[in-house]
């Protein structure tokens, strides 16, 4: 369930290994990327720095087991920084997004279920990325 705060995106994946799976893949490649939020999912779609290869990748809100955008925004993010967050999910854990209402600060939020463990937030700084 959504939290009752207010934030202008907020989403959560059942499965933060699939989130690990995508950004591990593509890491190397992309090293800063704007995650395009809009009511429909999210969307990334960067080049390499020697802009040889384009990475595309869509994430539609019904494959989110909660989505909320109440307005698109891009969320500017290092994928490396990004992956360094994912990796401290476990495989069974669930992760929740979110974006503050200014937008400069993205939080992660891992659960688990077959546990009774605390959840664990992790905050990241947005940046601006042209692309």
């Amino acid at each position: 369930m959504l939290s009752p705060r207010r934030a202008q995106f907020e989403a959560k994946l059942k499965s933060a290994a699939l989130l690990k799976k995508i950004l591990e893949s593509i890491k190397d490649l992309v090293t800063d990327g704007n995650f395009d939020c809009s009511p429909a999912g999210i969307a990334l779609q960067a080049m390499d720095s020697s802009h040889v290869s384009l990475v595309a990748l869509l994430l539609r809100k019904d494959g989110f087991q909660d989505f909320r955008c109440d307005r698109t925004i891009p969320l500017g993010i290092s994928l490396a920084s990004m992956y360094k967050i994912l990796k401290c999910a476990g495989n069974n854990d669930s992760v929740t997004i979110k974006a503050d209402e200014k937008g400069d600060t993205i939080t992660f939020i891992f659960e688990s279920e077959s546990t009774r463990d605390r959840p664990r937030c992790l905050l990241i700084h947005h940046r601006d990325v042209c692309n």
